[in-house]
């Protein structure tokens, strides 16, 4: 619940910082278009649930008026002040009944804590809602998660070892990037629903991409938004302004007017300024535009600016990996209306052009290996 209050996650004392700057809880409404979807298929006579009590769970059950004969909920938590360690003890609560699958709603430090109950003694499956999801133990949407569990439960979907990463936030607020293999987990995949493991590039071609955007793209009197992440900060150092490494920063004519922005920071800027552009790079491995570590760009931020402003940059390599783009902004009727062809510079007068998809269009993303059969084209200037 951090990301549009210009924070990197909410581990331990974080979360008070979030409440404190006036951040909305996201697993809610993720986990409603989690169960709402896996409604749709409308059978759980073969499937019995067992939930977490109240906020972690059942509440959301109750809402979609599933019927009560097929889930069970645990007198676990037993209060609405929930933390890590309801988390863990529902992890284990459930390992002692003998659950077959173990769907949790959260983000990478969520992953860490059911990983270390349940180890590799049963498959897990995140609904993606963290700020940063590095590990690939989660699915590409809700959506996808609610497919991949009917998947599971039909025996359709394969199961694979899966890597749980975290990142130390507080280093993170310093600008410090520390990333660590907090071990392997039991996943469910099937059909391009669940998300490779995020990964870094140095980049192969910085020097390129900030002098197109120097030489092509940039001009006088106009506001970039600045994202987070180190080809973006590269550029910033060739405008002469120093980045904050994974937040946003607001430059005009060569100046710094706003940095570690939040959202509320950004809608104010749009009022300020006629013409707005953002600058974004792309998750390595993972393919999401919009969605993971960008959450400053809210729904309501996103239908402001629309998807002509939004101006890509990415080494080649990281997209010579990847058949599309994702994005997931957590409104799937924006994630649709910012779907489609984006050209992303990668070098010196060179860009691809790369598909955008909605990371909630579960049907797009398996029909994959039909539609789109290679990498993104290249497009020469």
């Amino acid at each position: 619940m951090g990301g549009s209050v210009g924070l990197k996650g909410t581990d331990g004392r974080l979360l008070l910082e979030a409440i404190k700057r006036g951040a909305k809880p996201v697993a809610p409404s993720r986990a409603r278009r989690f169960l709402r979807k896996l409604l749709e298929y409308g059978r759980f006579e073969d499937v019995r649930v067992v939930s977490a009590n109240g906020v972690m769970g059942c509440l959301y059950l109750e809402e979609i008026a599933l019927n009560p004969s097929t889930y069970e909920c645990l007198d676990i938590p037993r209060s609405s002040e929930t933390s890590r360690d309801d988390t863990l003890e529902v992890s284990r609560e459930l390992l002692r009944r003998g659950v077959e699958l173990l769907v949790f709603v959260g983000g990478d430090g969520t992953a860490r804590d059911v990983l270390e109950v349940c180890g590799t003694s049963v498959p897990i499956l995140g609904v993606p809602s963290g700020v940063k999801v590095y590990s690939s133990v989660f699915a590409v949407s809700p959506e996808a998660a609610a497919e991949l569990v009917v998947d599971f439960c039909r025996g359709l979907a394969s199961v694979e070892l899966s890597e749980v990463l975290d990142i130390d936030e507080e280093a993170l607020q310093r600008d410090v990037m520390l990333v660590e293999l907090r071990g392997r987990a039991i996943t469910p995949s099937s059909h391009n629903l669940r998300v490779q493991t995020k990964e870094l590039y140095s980049g192969d071609d910085l020097e390129g991409i900030a002098m197109h955007f120097l030489d092509y793209v940039y001009r006088p009197g106009v506001l970039y938004l600045l994202g987070p992440g180190g080809t973006v900060k590269y550029i910033a150092e060739k405008l002469g302004v120093g980045k904050t490494l994974l937040g946003f920063d607001a430059v005009v004519d060569g100046r710094l007017v706003g940095r570690d922005l939040t959202s509320e920071d950004i809608k104010s800027l749009l009022k300020r300024y006629a013409e707005v552009y953002v600058v974004l790079s792309v998750v390595g491995g993972q393919g999401y535009l919009i969605g993971r570590g960008n959450q400053q760009l809210t729904p309501e931020v996103l239908k402001t600016l629309g998807r002509d402003r939004l101006i890509v940059v990415s080494p080649r390599n990281k997209l010579l990996k990847l058949r599309y783009l994702l994005i997931d902004t957590g409104d799937p009727e924006v994630d649709r209306q910012l779907a489609g062809y984006y050209r992303v510079i990668v070098g010196y007068g060179e860009e691809y052009i790369m598909k955008a998809l909605p990371a909630s269009n579960t049907a797009q993303l398996r029909g994959l290996e039909k539609e789109y059969p290679t990498n993104g084209g290249s497009a020469l200037m």
